[in-house]
């Protein structure tokens, strides 16, 4: 007793003496140290670590962790904390080694290209785990030599080093103990020497170089017996190469990943891989493979869990393997023979005819069923799945042709599903199209997708009371009826609602934000809701997408909706509805909304300053309402605005020189407004007019599309095609003066559009080097002159529109202007040549006359028509000629009047 309450005093002793004297969680050398690495870190002139690494305790420190009896650092995480600007980094590996008890270093990320007194590694007996990944390795040819010091290294990361077959040392034998190496990402060609020396190793991972240019690339991996994990992705492998990898000695091999590379057409190569009895996960993802590439002893591999075979040629593979088997179909029976098999994928292929229900008879093991994208076009019961007790996803889904019935006949289903992704399938047909009603009894449901399969009838309450569904996707169908009603409270983990385009009318529930307070993204677009917005959506504090489109929807926004507090909000989609009022409430908090759609409505009144609290905003549309005033010179405050669109509505005023600030402009939409003055000759200033520059295509979810008129066509626009898209349109305004020259270095411009202007002046003949140009409509307008014949050269136009204008001359009728029809020159009566009817003479190439000139003429032929012209000139010329006057020119007539007017201008003026 006396014993036990000693140490207890001792313990509390040593507490307080810890707290209050000399100890604070770290030792003081390796703090000491600690700060020494900091400084190097920040060298020179950096700010890594420094609000990180401070106080006494450096235990506490980020990405420092101690041994809780010793106090002594055990690991050290250094994870991309060097500013890239400062260059590379040459670390002093004499500041790691005297931490003692140091398990795992990482590095990574940090521009490291070489050591300073790299021998002092050999120091380094605890270390275990050295992560270098994503660094500069190649800089120094002997970078890694010190690294074969460390022989009680387990761990050992070097992706992405820009390392060679040159970089890696011959005294990488000396690691026996390594078990995981990753060499991945680099430019290694495969003679590596050192690799049968480590027989120790279990994973490897020599992805993403390019080992089919090293004849031997892979004899040095025969050794490796106690291989576990074989990488290979993206090395560019062929046949010879991958014949030298030995597979029969990699008998303990349980992972082999092949993506990506060219064993297609290579039967012999694959057969060796049913050497791999061990094999437990095989992914042969994108690799060309077709028909007749699969051996017949694949059906072998009894151990084999995951088989990854997605996005190759297979349409009616393993003919040879079925040849014995009265199965006749697209998947072989062989594949009942992997009981052990958990993942099934054979996605993105070509397949054709019936998912054959027999195979699954013995598959008690399979988890996932993975059969999407593809062109089954047969017909599968979900009752052929009922007895599999294990299943936690199954996709069928975009098998447009594959009728899938869940109703018929009956069966009672021994899974929980955790996901189940059917869309774009035909799904009960024969059973009234209906939502199948053994997902009443999934409790463990997280992932719904039913889209597009046409189903009917009404959305049932049950489906969205269930607890556990997270993602519920019923979009693209002929559900009809209000909104289901539901009694929910709160408990509901639904964080994506899709019902878009659906018959789904009535209201929206006013109390949407205590039925579903988890929504994240919520899609009502193209239904037939009525009524106002309710103010409860303001309340879904997590709600970070929101389209209601495309229904009828009236009143005014909902203040609450982008001016509440901690908005999450990134996404807005009210086109298409009835709305009116002010664009935006006064106090609008729209920190991180990046798309905002509120076209076609009745908004009134001028776009204000509050919307710059949406500096994330990229694309803004607010096209086809009643806006007016002028057009704001603060837009360029939107520094990551691409795509603008403000037309159809009644702005008026000059466009204001400052959106020539806006760099990151793709679409700049202002026609059919009442815009005046001239063209901004900045404009080639917005770079990304003058070079193909994408946008940020994460935004880009196939949710966000654009209506753009371009080559005479409106379309609509989505994903990448978007993001790259290039567009000025001007058009349907009071646009006077001439068309800056300065706008022919815009080369990255695909579409420009100024008619219905009062533009004049010439056609630039900069224009000529619009290289990506594919739409140009310079019609009903009043320019002059040529149409500049350098413009030929424009091989990538096919729109071209300058009809009605004042254009004179030859049409260059030639290259890519040869396939212009006549409707492109319509109304120009001065031009000529093909593919007019009107031929260059003389006289019909002589330039037009100004509206003054016009009038003259008009005024000339009035005269010439007037009996009193005659009796006058006929006097006159009686006088003259009785005084013996001489004329200039003889007062012969041409026929067209022409002499006959020169000679009486000439009489005039004589008098």
């Amino acid at each position: 007793m006396f014993l036990g309450m000693f140490r207890t005093t001792f313990f509390l002793v040593s507490i307080c003496c810890c707290s209050f004297y000399w100890c604070h969680g770290c030792l003081e050398e390796e703090r000491t140290l600690l700060l020494q690495i900091k400084d190097s870190i920040n060298y020179p002139g950096g700010s890594s670590l420094g609000e990180y690494w401070v106080g006494k305790n450096c235990c506490q420190w980020y990405g420092v962790d101690c041994n809780p009896s010793s106090f002594r650092v055990i690991s050290i995480d250094l994870y991309d904390v060097r500013e890239e600007g400062l260059g590379l980094w040459y670390p002093n590996t004499s500041l790691f080694a005297p931490f003692k008890e140091l398990k795992e270093l990482d590095l990574g990320g940090n521009h490291i290209g070489g050591w300073v007194m790299p021998q002092a590694f050999s120091g380094m007996r605890s270390l275990r785990k050295l992560y270098l990944f994503s660094n500069n390795l190649s800089a120094s040819i002997d970078s890694l030599r010190g690294i074969c010091e460390l022989t009680t290294l387990r761990v050992l990361y070097l992706d992405e080093n820009r390392l060679n077959d040159h970089s890696i040392p011959k005294c990488f034998g000396n690691l026996s103990l390594l078990e995981e190496l990753s060499l991945s990402g680099n430019e290694l060609k495969g003679n590596l020497p050192a690799f049968p020396e480590m027989q120790s190793l279990r994973m490897l991972d020599i992805s993403s170089n390019n080992l089919s240019l090293g004849i031997d690339s892979l004899r040095g991996l025969c050794g490796l017996r106690n291989i576990r994990n074989l990488d290979l992705s993206y090395t560019n492998l062929d046949e010879r190469a991958f014949l030298r990898l030995c597979l029969s000695n990699l008998s303990k091999l349980e992972t082999l990943s092949l993506l990506d590379n060219d064993l297609g057409s290579y039967s012999i190569a694959l057969t060796g891989i049913c050497e791999l009895t061990a094999l437990r996960v095989l992914d042969l993802s994108w690799n060309k493979i077709n028909d007749h590439s699969i051996p017949k002893c694949w059906g072998n591999l009894s151990s084999l869990e995951k088989l990854d075979l997605w996005d190759n040629k297979l349409k009616s593979p393993f003919n040879s393997l079925t040849a014995n088997n009265s199965y006749v179909g697209s998947i072989p029976q062989c594949f009942g023979n992997m009981n052990s098999l958990r993942r099934l994928s054979l996605s993105y292929n070509q397949f054709t005819g019936t998912i054959p229900s027999s195979i699954f008879q013995n598959l008690t093991n399979l988890m996932v069923i993975s059969t999407s994208h593809n062109q089954f076009n047969d017909s599968i019961s979900f009752s052929t799945f009922a007895n599999l007790s294990k299943l936690i996803h199954i996709d069928l889904s975009d098998n447009a042709r594959l009728e899938v019935e869940t109703e018929h006949p009956h069966w009672v289903p021994t899974f929980q599903l955790q996901s189940l992704f059917l869309s774009n399938c035909i799904l009960n047909k024969g059973g009234g199209s209906g939502i199948p009603t053994f997902i009443s009894i999934q409790q463990s449901l997280e992932t719904l997708d039913l889209s597009h399969n046409f189903l009917k009838g009404t959305i049932p309450s049950w489906l969205l009371n269930n607890l556990t569904v997270g993602s519920l996707i019923l979009g693209g169908n002929l559900l009809k009826g209000p909104f289901p009603q539901s009694t929910q409270r709160n408990n509901s983990m639904l964080q994506e609602l899709d019902v878009s385009d659906n018959f789904i009318y009535g209201e929206l529930p006013s109390n949407i934000n205590t039925l579903f307070p988890n929504l994240i993204v919520f899609n009502m677009s193209k239904n037939e809701l009525q009524g106002t917005i309710p103010v409860s959506i303001s309340k879904l504090q997590k709600l970070g997408m929101l389209d209601l489109s495309q229904n009828n929807l009236f009143g005014e926004m909902p203040h609450g909706l982008i001016s509440r507090n901690n908005t999450s909000l990134k996404f807005l989609r009210l086109s298409n509805n009835k709305l009116q009022g002010n664009i935006l409430p006064k106090f609008p908090n729209m920190t991180k909304l990046v798309v905002l759609l509120l076209d076609n409505n009745g908004f009134t009144g001028a776009i204000a300053s509050n919307m710059l609290s949406s500096p994330s905003l990229k694309i803004l549309d607010l096209s086809k309402n009643n806006l007016s005033g002028f057009i704001p010179s603060w837009l360029p405050l939107l520094t990551n605005l691409a795509i603008l669109h403000l037309d159809g509505n009644f702005f008026n005023g000059p466009i204001p020189s400052e959106v020539c600030q806006m760099q990151n402009l793709h679409i700049l939409d202002l026609s059919n407004n009442k815009i005046s003055g001239s063209i901004p000759s900045c404009l080639p200033n917005i770079s990304s007019w003058m070079k193909e520059i994408s946008i940020n295509v994460d935004i880009f979810h196939p949710r966000v599309t654009t209506i753009l008129t371009t080559k005479g066509m409106t379309l609509t626009y989505e994903g990448l095609p978007l993001s790259l898209m290039t567009i000025i349109d001007l058009s349907m305004n009071q646009l006077t003066g001439n068309i800056p020259s300065q706008m022919g270095d815009l080369k990255a411009l695909h579409s420009l559009n100024l008619s219905n202007n009062i533009l004049s002046g010439p056609i630039p003949e900069s224009f000529q080097n619009l290289e990506s140009i594919e739409s140009l409509d310079l019609s009903h307008n009043k320019i002059v002159g040529t149409i500049p014949p350098q413009m030929v050269q424009l091989y990538k136009l096919s729109i071209f529109n300058v009809s009605f204008n004042n254009l004179s001359g030859a049409i260059p009728y030639e290259k890519q202007f040869s396939t212009f029809k006549e409707s492109s020159y319509t109304a120009n009566p001065h031009l000529c040549g093909p593919p007019l009817q009107r031929s260059c003479s003389c006289n019909n190439s002589s330039q037009p006359r100004d509206n003054k000139g016009e009038e003259e003429e008009e005024d000339d032929s009035t005269i010439l028509d007037s009996p009193l012209f005659f009796f006058t000139c006929g006097w006159l010329l009686h006088i003259f000629w009785d005084f013996g006057v001489s004329l200039p020119f003889s007062p012969t007539s041409t026929g067209d009047g022409s002499s006959l007017v020169q000679w009486t201008g000439a009489l005039i003026a004589a008098i």
